[in-house]
């Protein structure tokens, strides 16, 4: 083979320094998404990223391959190691072989990887030929004083490429962290980076792939205001500017990740979260407001995206015109939300289409009663409609009793929740007796439960039976519920119990429906500690689950959560995964944690019920 120039960059200690470490190296974050947004533009259908578990060592790698287009040699420095390439001006167009819109411009995104680690090793086959070199930072930074030339070193020179497959590994080394990674927080966040994942674009993280979809549930959007190409301004030569995406109120606020407007240009973020500086009486008009707005323009002909490609370039004109555009949205929409709720609080109890569908069903003399409080309620200022129903959902659940129609009675006729109230809190003393009997007999079922664990792991029948009967252990709110067989059948029969090890022996599946979400019950063995191969494969249970729920459009469930049940929990990655896996309503407890809060709670409700009974019958004497 002749002689050839071996791969070579040509540098800036300024560019490598400030831009790519400095500027690019704010977190692991900003790397992993420049390498998918590099796959993205290989025409690539899948990216894995393999992030280390537990404690950071000097032996820890972090590895990003896709099976997109690959390199050859030439493209090694002609293009990947050049900086501040322009592909979009070079390649002459800004769409990749497959069609695709090329996320990539500035040609510094590579740089990134060095601000999460010291080598960065990139391996590339294409045409059945496999290049790989190898950069260290400090190397580089070296050479960059002394020329401005550095030479990685060369690994594979037009080696073989294993089955003639093409596609980039690159894998991270020397990493500057000590800290554990997050992998289900960094999927979390990848999936807020790119609106294209999913479909024929798959990101996985440590074998687990990133879902496309909300990132709320739609039961929580209380309105939504769809952007369909709104003009912003008049662009000159541009011929104008466009935006496009989704607005969102929801019920309750949400949370800071979520909160304010994601800015995405090319299906990538631009902005994390803004408000763009919009206000009302001194506080932000969009304390309920999520969503995503799409604004091309900024990375279309003119640059408008800053070095870091983590915010707009505020002060240029496209930049400007989108802030207005989104100052004046975001006032409307808070207007009209202010509007909403106004006129929704105003409104009769009655007429809330869960109100009227309940007093369809009930006898003559429970909506008597029923219409008799929802006078008094509706004609209550001051209340909120949120406030009101909570009386009515109380007052819902006593209905059918003849002694809570009875003290109905006794209200009067004149408007005024504060009687309501009063009537409620007598309702409660009635009630304290029999609730008294029931805690009392949980707390004996707690008991029973203890000497379950503590007797031996081979009682699965019994553990079995003791969930189906007692599914309150797993949250005190679960009264009325469904064993819903036929899903722990076909669980069991996707992930058979032989594919375990006998120490890590499930005891079967449960799933039990509540509400409209259907709840899957892992059950682990007492002696069985959960670790992240457990927390991953719950999700994989729920999200069969999911699929398998949604092959039947007339089912009563439309949300699936998942539990998972061991002796322990593993303390340090494996604990906080289990902690953030939470809030994507997957759930791993302990034995000995449920025993204990429910007893908690239980024991404490006790001692209310029976101080409130002694009260009432000391009033009765």
């Amino acid at each position: 083979m002749p002689s050839r120039e071996p791969p070579t960059i040509r540098i800036d200690p300024l560019v490598v320094g400030g831009l790519g470490v400095r500027l690019h190296g704010s977190g692991l974050l900003p790397a992993l998404s420049g390498m998918v947004a590099n796959a993205w533009d290989a025409d690539a259908a899948r990216v894995d990223i393999a992030l280390p578990e537990g404690d950071i060592t000097e032996e820890s790698a972090i590895v990003v391959s896709d099976c997109g287009s690959g390199m050859s040699h030439g493209d090694m420095s002609a293009k990947y190691l050049r900086t501040g390439r322009n592909r979009r001006d070079e390649d002459g167009g800004d769409r990749t072989p497959g069609g695709r819109r090329v996320m990539g411009r500035k040609g510094i995104g590579k740089l990134s990887a060095f601000g999460v680690a010291r080598n960065v090793e990139v391996s590339t086959a294409m045409d059945g030929r496999r290049n790989t070199i190898a950069m260290n930072i400090d190397d580089m930074l070296r050479h960059a004083g002394a020329g401005g030339i550095y030479r990685p070193r060369v690994l594979d020179d037009d080696a073989p490429a294993e089955g003639g497959r093409s596609g980039t590994r690159i894998t991270l080394t020397g990493l500057r962290r000590r800290t554990p990674v997050d992998a289900d927080g960094v999927r979390r966040d990848l999936s807020r980076y790119f609106s294209v994942i999913g479909g024929d674009f798959k990101v996985v993280v440590n074998g687990a792939g990133i879902a496309a979809g909300d990132r709320f549930r739609s039961d929580d959007v209380e309105r939504t205001w769809e952007i369909d190409a709104e003009q912003v301004a008049p662009g000159g030569g541009h011929g104008g500017w466009t935006v496009s995406g989704r607005i969102c109120a929801m019920k309750a606020m949400p949370s800071a990740d979520d909160a304010g407007l994601r800015i995405m240009a090319r299906s990538r973020l631009v902005r994390k979260s803004t408000t763009f500086g919009a206000r009302q009486g001194g506080k932000h008009a969009c304390s309920y407001i999520t969503g995503e707005v799409t604004a091309d323009f900024l990375d279309e002909e003119d640059d408008l995206i800053s070095a870091d490609r983590q915010d707009v370039m505020w002060e240029s004109e496209g930049g400007e015109a989108l802030r207005e555009w989104g100052r004046r949205m975001l006032m409307e929409v808070s207007s009209q939300l202010s509007a909403d709720r106004k006129k929704r609080d105003e409104q009769p109890v009655g007429d809330d289409p869960a109100v009227a569908k309940w007093l369809e069903c009930l006898a003559p003399a429970e909506k008597k009663a029923a219409d008799k409080i929802m006078g008094m309620v509706s004609h209550r200022n001051g209340l909120d409609h949120g406030r009101k129903m909570e009386i009515m959902e109380c007052v819902r659940g006593s209905l059918e009793e003849q002694a809570f129609r009875e003290v109905v009675v006794g209200l009067g006729d004149g408007p005024g929740s504060a009687k309501i109230l009063d009537m409620l809190k007598t309702w409660n003393l009635i009630e304290a007796r029999g609730m008294l009997r029931m805690v009392r007999g949980r707390l004996a079922a707690i008991a029973r439960l203890a000497q379950l664990v503590d007797r031996s792991a081979r009682e699965v029948p019994d553990m079995h039976m003791y969930f189906l009967e007692s599914p309150w252990i797993l949250d005190p709110t679960w009264t009325h519920y469904r064993h819903e067989l036929r899903y722990s059948e076909i669980l069991a029969e996707r992930y058979p119990d032989r594919a375990l090890d006998e120490k890590d022996k499930r005891m079967d599946f449960l799933t039990i429906g509540i509400g409209n979400t259907l709840h899957v019950v892992e059950l682990k063995r007492p002696g069985h500690s959960v670790n992240t191969t457990d927390m991953v494969q719950l999700m994989e249970y729920v999200d069969f689950v999911k699929s398998t729920m949604g092959g039947d459009p007339d089912g009563p469930y439309d949300d699936v959560a998942g539990h998972l049940v061991a002796g322990r929990i593993l303390d340090g990655p494996v604990r906080r995964m289990a902690d953030e896996a939470g809030v994507h309503r997957r759930y791993a407890k302990t034995y000995g944690d449920l025993m204990a809060r429910a007893r908690m709670a239980h024991e404490a409700l006790e001692k209310r019920l029976a101080r409130m009974d002694s009260e009432r019958s000391g009033r009765a004497e």
